[in-house]
């Protein structure tokens, strides 16, 4: 039977051949083998790693010929699939990690809101240092009306996050119900160009009520430094000399701002969990990785582990709050989990993510292609990772309907580092609650963050 099925798949490729040398003029067969060939690498890797490996459909029921990017989301099991798309992804290895990079970009994030007949405006979330956008001067809380002239629409958004130069119109939120906006004038950004996106966007030492000293780090994605790889600790040695800083200077009390972190290296995520947690955390069990049943060996298993702080320090802390949202996401939510059966964490924002899932890059010398397939769940100490839905904040607050006092972040006023301020200084505070939209008229609809969300929590890759 096997024989009789691989006669017919001969057959097949030969009248492919047959097809594409008589209709248009070449010969490419060698293309179709090259195809195959990758795709067959493909298949094997994923029946190896793939967390629900035994979901793949059969080899005889896949079409091997199918360029690698569309063979790839065949095999994928609809259980790693949230508001339609997958978590695992496949893509040529000239593209840069794309949740990571930016190159060519103006440096700043943006929400889009929409005004009825499909008008939109966009918000500025943050604005990256020494880049086209704060050069030019933009500051969060911007609203955008229009770019080159042109209304913002579904189709041509991205042009705010690329391009030769862009000449943005900006508003002022007036409240009326017919025309939200007022012109305040113009400002024009340079070509995009490589920007230097440092996690570390803000950081400060607050001074409470009673003179005790809070730490506030606004940190937006986990990586080790610009290269992001094994070799380049950039981003993680400004961490070390960061809390080194925070603890000289005496800080107990701690915000860490992950509202618009949508994940990266568990390793990275391990190092700021490890000089968060209290003292008497040191060298226990932060998370287990749990592979499929033909991995060998079976488990990660991920320590707050001392000897990583090297020049950092561990600020033993009793309790921590985090300001969250919709885009926190994997090693965000992974820090939250692992440090939860230590100490109190008390969350405040939207309902994360909920992405309790781990992958792994995989690449191979002889191919072009490189892949990131979910290889794993994410469990802390107590075995839990219940959160494929999300964390639920403990204190329920909307940061998209501060539309009068969107302040910088770290602002000691800016709305959800307040919240978490008062609850720090004993001051009592009404669980907020979420609404639909920022005004009568406009709506939230999405962000430029979208773009950079990972798969799940990155684990060490696999190269042969």
């Amino acid at each position: 039977m096997k024989k009789y099925r691989y006669q017919l798949l001969l057959i097949s490729v030969a009248t492919i051949a047959i097809l594409f040398s008589s209709c248009k003029g070449e010969d490419r067969t060698q293309e179709y083998k090259d195809t195959k060939g990758v795709n067959d690498w493909v298949y094997s890797e994923m029946k190896n790693v793939y967390l629900w490996y035994n979901e793949i459909p059969a080899s005889s029921k896949l079409n091997f010929f199918t360029q690698p990017d569309v063979f790839f989301y065949t095999l994928l099991s609809d259980k790693e699939k949230k508001n339609n798309r997958y978590y695992s992804w496949i893509e040529k290895k000239v593209t840069k990690t794309r949740s990571i990079d930016e190159n060519s970009s103006y440096g700043f994030e943006f929400m889009r809101y929409n005004l009825g007949n499909n008008i939109q405006y966009a918000r500025v979330l943050y604005v990256l240092p020494n880049s086209p956008a704060s050069n030019a001067g933009l500051k969060r809380g911007d609203w955008i009306l229009a770019f080159n002239d042109q209304k913002i629409t579904d189709t041509n958004y991205p042009q705010l996050l690329t391009g030769n130069g862009v000449k943005l119109k900006l508003g002022i939120f007036t409240g009326s119900t017919t025309t939200p906006f007022a012109e305040s004038g113009t400002i024009s950004l340079t070509a995009a160009r490589a920007v230097n996106n440092d996690p570390i966007l803000a950081s400060k030492v607050i001074t409470g009520t009673s003179g005790n000293k809070i730490g506030y780090l606004m940190y937006t994605h986990f990586s080790t430094g610009p290269g992001d790889n094994a070799d380049d600790h950039t981003y993680e040695n400004e961490l070390r000399q960061l809390f080194a800083s925070f603890k000289n200077q005496g800080v107990k009390d701690f915000v860490l701002d992950l509202r618009y972190n949508p994940g990266g290296y568990i390793t990275n995520s391990q190092l700021l969990s490890t000089m968060l947690a209290p003292g008497s955390a040191l060298d226990k069990e932060f998370c287990t990785i749990k592979y499929n049943d033909k991995m060998v060996p079976a488990k990660t298993t991920y320590n707050f582990d001392r000897t990583i702080i090297q020049g950092g320090a561990n600020l033993d802390l009793s309790r921590l709050y985090v300001l969250v949202s919709n885009f926190t996401a994997s090693a965000s939510e992974l820090l939250i989990n692992g440090l939860r059966p230590y100490m109190p964490v008390t969350l405040i924002g939207t309902t994360t993510e909920g992405k309790n899932l781990g992958s792994t890059t995989i690449e191979d010398d002889k191919y072009d292609w490189k892949l990131q397939p979910i290889i794993g769940m994410v469990f802390n100490s107590e075995n839990k990772s219940d959160y494929s839905n999300g964390f639920t904040p403990n204190l329920v607050l909307d940061e998209m309907d501060d539309i009068a006092a969107f302040k910088e972040l770290g602002d000691e006023n800016e709305l959800m580092l307040k919240q978490a301020l008062a609850l720090i200084n004993g001051v009592s505070t009404k669980r907020a609650v979420r609404t639909s939209s920022i005004s009568p008229v406009l709506q939230v609809k999405e962000s430029s963050l979208t773009r950079k969300a990972t798969n799940g929590v990155w684990l060490p890759p696999f190269i042969k």
